[in-house]
């Protein structure tokens, strides 16, 4: 007896010490076979020594946990309750952590629920089912493995998770560390935000990366250049002048010459900018270069078309003067500044305005009244004007015949006895006492011209009675009278019309010396406005401004030695 004490059992086959005997309590599950088993049955094959017999084709494992050993080969597990092939004893080897759930899980959490099969579990796995992705640790729902679908490029910040160009710089501008420049790999920064990467070794690098510019050229790429010229505003002699950037000689036109404003003398200062040339020297400043300009000192004139001498740009201001010929009246003349006739070289001058010239030496458009803005013309040269229009000054009643009359505002008639009134309008045209009346009643005391009386003191009626060689001679004696008389007439308006002529070219000489006076005058002010007192003593200045002490002393001296010398005046009172 194997088992003296039990009377249950008597033989061990195997001779693992549980009887053979079936219809004991203890009875050997496996009697052929030595086995240590003891919890799901007795004396079977316990490979693993945890109490659970290896599994059988008769008795496998179970989800009770009634059955053999799960894990034959490991002795800190032997359940397995959801048959997940991960044991149920929480302490053991790779506890399943979902023992009532089949899972396939194997990393975070063993044995529970992993849909997508990379080993995290769905509750651990915030991508439960992309199976390359299973961890974000900054939860910006981009997965942390590098290699996986839609990898975390930044896995431990939130603002960033890709890196297009792969330089560091997250392509998210608003997050840390943002790239200006996802897709360039060798910029990432636009401190200015001009759209130029601050890395001035990378692709078009800024040069100003302090300062928002729009250059794209490549020594001031990203720099402020506001006409888009390629220079940079701070060194653009003309920021807003796309076509202009340098002013070699500081004269305000550009040196880029192939525009119209470009700068025709580079090189040289100059302000001229009419005619198409700019930037040259231009002494008067009229606009027109010194090269241009027929009058370079002057600066109100520069052409001279009919190459008289006088510039075509007329001037004029109106000055009124005194009127010689009538005591109380006044003329408006002009005071003039350039040719009045740019077009005609005999002619520059219209002191009274009304388009005809003042030279009396021209054949083309002589004014024959140059101080009269309303005659200009005199066909009989009576020296009355032939514009008879209303307001005009002493039209001539007669244009066509030279004479003397004034009287009765009928001017240029003939007037045999000098009394004013023409013959016509004269009741005794050859007495010059009476010149009123009417002829049928006036009394004259001359009724003939007395230039037609005979020598030898006879009167007409002997004439009529005489021969006839007589009558012939007395007839030439009237013809040669008259002749006479017509040229006396002639005479006579000649010589007023020179003292007309006289007294205007008196007028106009006493205009001009008083235009040089004020002329004089305004460039003594100019040469002592500019401290240059040498110029101005030259044009007859006597102050002493500028002049060394001892000169001002010198001519004091000599001021007050000529103020002792007597006067005639104080001679005669000795």
């Amino acid at each position: 007896d194997v088992f003296p004490l039990d009377r249950t059992q008597q033989t061990d086959a195997d001779g693992d010490w549980v009887g053979d005997n079936p219809n004991s309590d203890r009875a050997d599950a496996c009697p052929n076979a030595w086995g240590d088993s003891q919890y799901d049955r007795l004396g079977c094959p316990d490979t693993d020594s945890d109490g659970y017999s290896d599994p059988t084709p008769g008795w496998p494992s179970t989800t009770d946990c009634f059955g053999a050993d799960a894990f034959p080969d490991d002795p800190t597990q032997w359940c397995d309750e959801d048959n997940d092939g991960f044991g149920s004893n929480p302490e053991g080897n790779q506890a399943d952590a979902c023992p009532n759930n089949p899972g396939s899980s194997t990393i975070d959490r063993i044995g529970c629920s992993d849909r997508d099969g990379d080993g995290y579990s769905n509750a651990g796995d915030p991508f439960p089912d992309d199976a390359t992705q299973w961890s974000d640790r900054d939860g910006d729902n981009r997965g942390d493995n590098a290699s996986g679908n839609n990898p975390d490029a930044f896995p431990d910040d939130t603002s960033q998770w890709k890196d297009s160009d792969g330089d560091g710089y997250g392509d998210n501008p608003g997050g840390n560390n943002g790239d200006a420049f996802p897709s360039d790999s060798t910029q990432w920064s636009d401190e200015d935000g001009d759209g130029y990467g601050d890395n001035t070794d990378g692709n078009l690098g800024d040069l100003c990366p302090l300062d928002y510019g729009e250059s794209q050229a490549e020594l001031s790429r990203g720099c402020p250049d506001s006409d888009l010229d390629g220079v940079t505003d701070p060194l653009d002699a003309f920021p807003s002048d796309p076509f202009q950037w340098a002013d070699s000689d500081g004269d305000g036109f550009g040196d880029n010459t192939n525009v119209p404003s470009g700068d025709d003398c580079v090189d040289v200062f100059g302000k001229s900018f009419e005619e198409g040339r700019h930037g040259c020297p231009d002494a008067d400043l009229d606009g027109y270069a010194d090269v241009d300009d027929l009058f370079p000192e002057d600066q109100e004139q520069w052409a001279d078309f009919d190459g008289d001498g006088w510039g075509d740009n007329y001037l004029w201001e109106n000055t009124t003067v005194a009127d010689e010929e009538n005591t109380g009246m006044f003329l408006t003349l002009r005071e003039q500044r350039g040719d009045a006739f740019p077009e005609i070289a005999s002619q520059w001058s219209d002191l009274d305005g009304d388009g005809w010239g003042d030279n009396q030496s021209s054949s083309n458009r002589v004014d024959n009244f140059p101080l009269r803005a309303s005659q200009w013309n005199d066909f009989d040269a009576d020296g009355f004007g032939d514009n008879a229009v209303s307001g005009s000054y002493q039209p001539d009643a007669c244009p066509k015949v030279p004479g003397t009359s004034t009287a009765n505002d009928e001017f240029g008639c003939p007037d045999s006895d000098n009394d004013g009134v023409s013959d016509d309008a004269d009741p005794c045209p050859w007495d010059p006492e009476v010149s009123q009346g009417s002829r049928s009643t006036a009394k004259c005391s001359i009724t003939s011209d007395p230039n037609l009386k005979s020598n030898d003191g006879g009167d007409s009626s002997s004439l009529l009675s005489g021969e006839s060689g007589t009558l012939q001679v007395m007839a030439g004696i009237i013809i040669f009278l008259l002749a006479l008389i017509v040229v006396a007439q002639v005479a006579r308006a000649a010589g007023k019309r020179k003292a007309v002529a006289a007294k205007r070219d008196d007028q106009l000489a006493n205009a001009s010396v008083a235009e040089e006076e004020e002329r004089r005058q305004a460039w003594i002010q100019h040469y002592l406005a500019e401290g240059n007192y040498a110029e101005a003593r030259a044009l007859g200045w006597e102050g002493t401004e500028g002049l060394p002490e001892w000169k001002q002393y010198e001519m004091e001296q000599q001021a007050a030695q000529d103020a002792a010398i007597p006067t005639m005046m104080d001679l005669e009172n000795l």
